[in-house]
């Protein structure tokens, strides 16, 4: 089933809610603490970077300040909207388009990295979408994928159990413990139901397999190397980044 306008029409209303929550994580430690990941994996020269998926732009102005030349997509228009606001509205520089990340516009071999942040658990063919970003990557290219297991609790019993006793430990402790930034249950001025988004994706295909598993079996396949995967420290893994090279030819 093609789920595109269902998240296009979510990721339109929930635009400017997601927008002022990426913005407070940009200006946070996260921001910084990314900055400085950035920094590490891409270097000081100003390079061609793809921002894939990139919502309101949180990937796109921590680039953009670093000094690289920034092309972002996203599905939804609202998102690009936003995008081009917050870009603007620090003085940034950058192209934002209206694109399916799994139907890039772009020629083969356009850019030196290609960055994502939580996309590929939203999309219907997110296999299709990891062999476009291997597709507009140059050879030597860097791919960097920031994502988790979102939704694996829906199907997984093990992350089902897991998930349980993590939200009863968040209980306990959230009268001693402050929001954190970009808590984007504390930006949702325009009232969207989030459980909208949560019915779409328990019936995507991320939903149904662990990762970063999946992960690695698309990027082998597609022959990339110098593979790394950073998992965070949980009894499962929710949260992972991977950095990637595209073979030269």
């Amino acid at each position: 089933m093609d789920h595109r306008k269902e998240v296009q029409a979510y990721w339109d209303q929930r635009s400017h809610g997601f927008s002022d929550a990426i913005n407070e994580e940009a200006d946070s430690e996260l921001g910084e603490a990314w900055r400085e990941r950035f920094r590490s994996l891409l270097g000081d020269a100003p390079l061609d970077v793809l921002d894939d998926g990139a919502g309101a732009g949180f990937f796109s102005m921590l680039l953009a300040s670093l000094g690289h030349r920034v092309t972002s997509i996203d599905y939804s228009e609202k998102m690009v909207e936003r995008l081009r606001e917050n870009m603007a509205a620090r003085s940034l520089t950058g192209k934002a388009l209206q694109m399916d990340a799994q139907d890039l516009q772009f020629p083969g071999g356009s850019f030196d990295a290609v960055v994502q942040r939580n996309v590929l658990w939203n999309l219907d063919d997110p296999a299709k979408a990891y062999g476009e970003m291997h597709r507009v990557l140059r050879p030597g290219g860097l791919l960097i994928v920031d994502d988790g297991n979102h939704y694996l609790a829906s199907h997984d019993e093990e992350y089902a159990a897991e998930n349980e006793r993590l939200r009863r430990q968040r209980q306990a402790e959230a009268a001693e413990r402050p929001a954190m930034p970009g808590d984007h249950t504390a930006h949702n001025p325009e009232q969207v139901d989030f459980t909208v988004i949560e019915r779409i994706a328990v019936e995507q295909p991320l939903s149904h397999v662990r990762r970063p598993q999946w992960d690695l079996d698309q990027l082998i396949r597609l022959g990339f190397y110098d593979i790394q995967v950073h998992i965070d420290g949980e009894k499962l893994p929710r949260h992972y980044l991977i950095s990637a090279r595209k073979r030269a030819k």
